[in-house]
């Protein structure tokens, strides 16, 4: 009898630890999102820091973390986050934004490979094609940045810095009157940059 009250204290102390354990990651990352949406993102780092010291194999918590990295513009610690996230959950979001961290630090063809990995997250969006379109443009693949701004802008129509990088790309291309007409596109819809362009190109 005292032998069964023994092992059944045992279960219940190794019961009530897991339990504690798993509500004590939860409430680390819990803090640090309410510290985040305070913008208190250097503290909610201490706060994922504590999560991923009890549990390291939660890829939302570095997701998270590489949030917070990227509001105080740590773009290397950010994609250092987001890659721990991609090895633990293979989700196409994370591919996303590590793209963007990698344009910050103009990594333009990294930045191109996550974008492809993202596809079948964002192939409805409009800043997608947007900013892959741009990375191409950079990279000089200009036929190619042309088939996503135009996509862009077919799902988006009032996208400005879709038509302004596409007249960029016109205008390499020797497409001068298109050129115009999107330079045009883009200061009417509020992108005031078009102006310069407009006087180098279209007068």
């Amino acid at each position: 009898m005292k032998t069964q009250k023994r092992l059944m204290l045992s279960l219940l102390v190794i019961f009530t630890s897991s339990y504690s354990f798993a509500q004590t990651v939860k409430e680390f990352n819990d803090n640090g999102m309410t510290k985040a949406k305070a913008n208190d993102y250097k503290g909610a780092i201490l706060e994922y820091d504590k999560a991923i010291q009890l549990d390291s194999t939660k890829s939302v918590i570095y997701y998270n973390r590489a949030i917070s990295k990227t509001k105080l513009k740590d773009a290397n610690g950010a994609i250092s986050d987001y890659t721990k996230s991609i090895n633990l959950n293979n989700d196409p979001n994370t591919y996303y934004a590590r793209a963007l961290m990698k344009i910050e630090l103009s990594d333009y063809k990294g930045s191109l490979e996550d974008l492809d990995k993202s596809f079948e997250a964002k192939k409805t969006s409009s800043a997608f094609y947007f900013l892959r379109g741009s990375c191409k443009f950079l990279l000089k693949d200009y036929n190619s940045s042309m088939d996503d701004l135009n996509k862009a802008i077919e799902l988006k129509d009032d996208n400005a810095k879709a038509y302004f990088s596409r007249a960029q790309v016109e205008s390499i291309l020797k497409q001068t009157d298109k050129a115009c007409i999107d330079f045009k596109k883009a200061k009417e819809l509020g992108y005031l940059k078009a102006e310069e362009f407009i006087i180098k190109y279209c007068n």
